[in-house]
């Protein structure tokens, strides 16, 4: 398995989870989060963009990869950044259930 993490910019998020939902996710974490990249205003202390955590079997990664490099790039700095990590297991708290 692999989790994908994604840092995009908001106004590209909706596009980005509507892609995905199509794609071959059936479930993501989305989030608001705040921070510093490469490019800050020394007027403002950090920007604000949304974080995607998506697990996925090894064989989509890719697929989701490609799709968040589609809706979410614009060519402007800002778009954010992806990570692909390894993911041993997950764990589903209600059933006590590993899945695969």
């Amino acid at each position: 398995m692999k989790l994908v993490t994604a840092i995009i910019r908001t106004v590209s998020a909706q596009k980005v989870v509507n892609a995905l939902k199509k794609c071959c996710v059936s479930g993501m974490t989305f989030s608001e989060v705040k921070g510093v990249g490469e490019q800050f205003d020394l007027d403002k202390p950090y920007t604000i963009h949304s974080k995607l955590e998506i697990a996925v079997s090894d064989d989509k990664a890719e697929s989701v990869v490609n799709a968040l490099l589609e809706y979410a790039h614009s060519g402007l700095p800002g778009d954010g950044i992806i990570t692909v990590s390894p993911l041993d297991y997950q764990l589903e708290i209600r059933t006590k259930d590993k899945l695969v």
